[in-house]
């Protein structure tokens, strides 16, 4: 057994206001970077700069195939949410669950995410229809 996790080990899903959105299904890749700044200042005397760094927000980038309407279900909720429609959606978040090869586990929530432009892309009649979810929260949780 290999000491490192690949994509099947990792486990994804979505919420909307609370309520996992099962039929999101064919993620091909997923991208989660907490986004950092950082600081340098030089100072008078001193051979070299100063480092610090600040931490800014979480991005969350999601590819995969369109199988079943809960793709544009989730597309519409999130736009519903950006024009802040009456009973639209109030949040969404993803967790991402990590399965280690000691059978340990680990989850990283990102709550309230806000997403950029959506993309369905039709590449061709013998291509797969694709969808890309790009977007940034404010914090994250281990659990």
């Amino acid at each position: 057994m290999s000491d490192r996790i690949k994509g099947q080990e990792v486990a994804l899903s979505i919420t909307v206001d609370g309520a996992l959105q099962t039929t999101i299904d064919t993620i091909q890749s997923a991208e989660m970077e907490f986004e950092l700044d950082l600081l340098e200042e030089g100072y008078l005397g001193e051979t070299s700069d100063r480092v610090d760094s600040i931490y800014k927000l979480m991005r969350v980038n999601l590819e995969g195939h369109v199988s079943n309407r809960g793709y544009v279900e989730l597309a519409d909720a999130i736009v519903q949410r950006a024009q802040r429609r009456a009973g639209a959606a109030i949040r969404i978040d993803v967790v991402g669950t990590f399965r280690f090869p000691d059978d340990t586990t680990m989850s990283i929530l990102i709550p309230d995410v806000y997403f950029e432009a959506i993309p369905l892309s039709v590449g061709g009649r013998a291509e797969f229809v694709g969808f890309t979810l790009a977007g940034k929260a404010r914090g994250y949780q281990f659990i």
